[in-house]
């Protein structure tokens, strides 16, 4: 099973490129690494030898994530305000609904993985799953109401797999060679999406109707349906059958989900090393987490007096400076640091910082200063240890390490709201409680900021004695790899 978000590369297809090479007539061959079976189709008659289809797998890929991205960024800034519309009233009961959706996630990656391994579930079938929950998910948000609203974020947390199971797919219909271009199409079409989406729903909540950006997403996510059953290949239902198939009569013994996650789990903690790495990459997702203000009913309205729907605005604008930094400056910085290593620490501390200045940022001051340096902070520490874990992890392994990083970050997830409702408990115990908030228990805007500068100070320090302690130099990493 490939859990939530995991890179999966399950089984790769030659010859071909973009998935265009399977249907020239000739023979496909289809090799799963968990088992020597090579499926090769009948293509002595016309009749077996699969239809061309009328845009290239990997394109379709593509077109499918960016419609789902811009699907889930139409509504996911404008949450808060939807969560008050459906009777959320306090802090507390937002932040349990992000615990349900969290916990739907992992029971959600572990059901469909299940379902997916005995043959019942094919790549395909989960992606039609996918997209008719999520529309069915908004659909909800739509009509309105508490329970409602729970049951919404509890099933769009059980079956949304869209990243997951379109980067399993683009590994079926690319070769090694082409995989990482094909990789990088896949990435920039949700981060286009991701640009344009969250303006586009502000709009609609501002000038339409409250409920257009929520009515236009599960709309799409009904439309991109329908485009994955026209352009995705109908064959990979059968390939994967018969690679269930294959496995099953190929005699292969497996110890279950739970011995796979726990043998996966002593391989993340194999050696110092890398375990430190690992330590620091869960520790980088738990903290932004925690610091997050992004649902907070008030926080921009109070601290910057602007309106609701401004937070479309200033997501687009956040998408927009990663896209830009990732794409353009990265690699010069992590090179002008010094290595990935004092990448990570430098970014954090940098982090803290601009948390700090934000305290007492005026609105230009934060749109100028504060957004780009969290911007190029966020993606250097994420880049520098995900590279790290590539470095330092054993290449047969690597796998089972992603495989088992993904699952603990779920898990780590589902702690963050009780932590973060402590936090607000605290804050208002010690007469800091936000009279102004538009929801009861939400800390004052500089209250939290304060936190969290606290917390990105705590994590730099923590992060720069894991990698110092454990990691060895760059050089010695270097001779490893000749090795």
């Amino acid at each position: 099973m490939a859990p939530r978000n995991a890179n999966a590369d399950h089984c790769t297809s030659s010859p071909g490129n973009g998935g265009s090479g399977p249907h020239d007539g000739g023979t496909i061959h289809t090799k799963c690494k968990d088992s020597d079976e090579v499926l090769t189709p009948k293509n002595s008659d016309s009749k077996h030898a699969p239809k061309s289809p009328i845009i290239s797998p990997t394109t379709t890929l593509c077109i499918l994530l960016m419609i789902d991205s811009f699907s889930v960024s139409l509504v996911v800034p404008l949450m808060h305000q939807y969560f008050k519309n459906a009777g959320v009233q306090s802090a507390s009961q937002r932040e349990m609904l992000s615990s349900l959706y969290s916990s739907s996630q992992i029971a959600g990656g572990l059901i469909i993985g299940a379902l997916s391994d005995v043959g019942i579930l094919s790549r395909r079938r989960i992606l039609f799953l996918s997209f008719l929950g999520s529309a069915l998910s908004y659909g909800l948000i739509v009509v309105g109401g508490l329970r409602k609203l729970i049951f919404s974020r509890v099933l769009v947390g059980l079956v949304k797999q869209t990243m997951t199971v379109s980067t399993s797919l683009l590994a079926r219909h690319t070769t090694p060679e082409t995989r990482a271009v094909s990789m990088g199409r896949l990435t920039a079409s949700s981060t286009a999406a991701w640009i344009v989406g969250p303006s586009v729903g502000a709009l609609l909540y501002k000038h339409v109707d409250p409920s257009a950006p929520a009515v236009l997403s599960a709309s799409l996510f009904l439309v991109n349906s329908a485009v994955a059953a026209i352009l995705l290949p109908v064959d990979d239902d059968k390939r994967e059958t018969g690679t269930t198939v294959a496995k099953s009569n190929s005699g292969s013994k497996d110890g279950g989900k739970v011995a796979s996650f726990t043998t996966n789990l002593k391989t993340c903690f194999s050696s110092s090393t890398l375990a430190s790495v690992i330590t620091s990459l869960l520790l980088l997702g738990w903290v932004t987490r925690t610091t997050s203000y992004a649902n907070m009913a008030s926080f921009y309205e109070e601290k910057y007096g602007v309106e609701p729907h401004y937070r479309g605005y200033i997501k687009s604008y956040q998408q927009a400076l990663n896209f830009v930094f990732q794409s353009f400056f990265i690699r010069a910085l992590l090179t002008a640091s010094g290595g990935e290593r004092r990448a990570a620490t430098i970014a954090s501390f940098m982090m803290a910082g601009a948390t700090l200045c934000e305290v007492n940022a005026s609105f230009n001051v934060f749109l100028c200063l504060v957004c780009p340096v969290i911007s190029v902070s966020a993606q250097m520490v994420s880049v520098s240890l995900r590279s790290l874990v590539t470095q330092v992890a054993p290449k047969e392994s690597m796998g089972s390490v992603l495989a088992a990083l993904d699952v603990m970050q779920n898990a780590a997830s589902v702690t963050v709201p009780f932590y973060r409702t402590l936090l607000f408990n605290l804050a208002a115990y010690y007469g800091s409680d936000d009279e102004d908030s538009a929801m009861l228990g939400d800390p004052h805007p500089k209250v939290w900021l304060i936190s969290s500068f606290l917390h990105w100070t705590a994590f730099a320090v923590a992060i720069s004695f894991l990698l110092s302690l454990a990691l060895p130099s760059k050089g010695k990493i270097d001779d490893k790899k000749r090795k």
